[in-house]
């Protein structure tokens, strides 16, 4: 399974998990699902603290991946309208950067999910940042 396959049912996985909530049909909407967009958004912090960012994708959403060793970091959070739209969001640490990337299924009702998300996060970020001066 290729990195787009894996993420198109990280999404949809998610996406089924919400629907389940409200008593939806998890195989039709899984169906929808994967005919959905995604849509993806990247940014690039320098001298970004990967534990910080691990910690708050910890507080706000759910981790899938924590590999310390290697920086990496994946996590599903909440976004979109009332945070009911699940972004996948992907940190990893290089060369004294933080990579942010999130990735989100988009409907006929472009809410900009991803987009989201990491401004959501980034702000989050700078809060932390300034309180911890």
């Amino acid at each position: 399974m290729d990195a787009k396959e894996k993420i198109n049912t990280i999404l949809c996985d998610a996406l089924s998990d919400c629907a389940n909530l409200v008593g939806g049909n998890s195989f039709l909407l899984r169906k929808i699902h994967s005919k959905l967009p995604t849509e993806a958004v990247h940014m690039n912090i320098e001298n970004g603290d990967f534990l910080l960012v691990s910690q708050l994708l910890n507080a706000i959403g759910n981790i899938l991946q924590f590999d310390e060793e290697n920086q990496v970091c994946t996590a599903v959070v909440g976004s979109g309208f009332a945070n009911m739209n699940p972004s996948l969001v992907v940190a990893m640490m290089e060369d004294q950067t933080l990579y942010l990337a999130a990735y989100a299924k988009e409907g006929l009702i472009k809410q900009h999910t991803a987009e989201k998300a990491l401004k959501n996060i980034v702000d989050s970020l700078q809060m932390m940042e300034q309180e911890s001066e």
